[in-house]
């Protein structure tokens, strides 16, 4: 089995006496980023960032030929979307919308979109397309709001829960879709649209639990697909 990046980043820290906050502070990441990606392999855009951060070339950290120190990569990316559009990524782990799942590497029905980018600032939402990402619902927790193997649109950069909503969390190595909120006394409660078949909701005092809970991205938009 060849070697994922991620990994080869990591054994080239160590070689050269660096941790994960180490390496973190040197890619100009966040240390949890490092946790999550050990688990799901570093995304396409950190590739070069990663890359440079320990001195290496592109080629090295892909085990693959062909590339020079400062080529900008792009991954399953034939082309580029037409004027007016942005292509938006689709993401290969599922989040559960059920009890939780352990992170896996289904196989992707989309790898990407090419959306019409005012569609994107108007119906999704988002002012800066390249924040989002998208993801494939897993389960009926979330029923009716959002059904089992909808396309979710997600923004990744939003690394904190400000407002009541629909989060993609890391609980526990649980990667989930879910909504949350915070009290006002440090209390993340985590809930389920479908309380018929998930009645109970999940509480964490975060004063003792932060470390064990990643933000992973606010859900601005979803597709269903319909048959007719």
């Amino acid at each position: 089995m060849s070697k994922r990046p991620i990994d080869r980043a990591l054994e080239w820290a160590k070689d050269d006496g660096l941790n994960q906050s180490d390496l973190a502070k040197k890619a100009g990441v966040l240390p949890q980023d490092i946790t999550n990606w050990k688990k799901r392999d570093l995304p396409s855009d950190k590739y070069v960032v990663m890359a440079d951060a320990l001195n290496r070339s592109i080629d090295d950290l892909l085990g693959r030929a062909g590339y020079r120190r400062g080529d900008v990569v792009e991954v399953a990316s034939p082309g580029a979307p037409p004027d007016g559009y942005v292509r938006l990524e689709h993401l290969s782990p599922r989040p559960s919308m059920g009890k939780g799942a352990l992170i896996a590497e289904p196989v992707q029905i989309v790898q990407y979109l090419d959306v019409l980018e005012q569609w994107v600032r108007e119906q999704v939402g988002s002012t800066n397309p390249s924040r989002i990402k998208i993801l494939t619902g897993n389960g009926h927790s979330m029923e009716p709001t959002i059904k089992d193997r909808d396309l979710v649109f997600v923004d990744v950069e939003c690394r904190t829960i400000e407002a009541e909503g629909i989060y993609v969390l890391d609980v526990a190595d649980r990667f989930i879709l879910k909504k949350a909120m915070i009290l006002g006394n440090g209390t993340l409660i985590i809930r389920s649209d479908n309380t018929v078949e998930y009645p109970n909701e999940e509480r964490y005092d975060l004063r003792h639990a932060s470390e064990s809970i990643t933000v992973c991205g606010k859900v601005l938009a979803w597709w269903t697909l319909r048959k007719g």
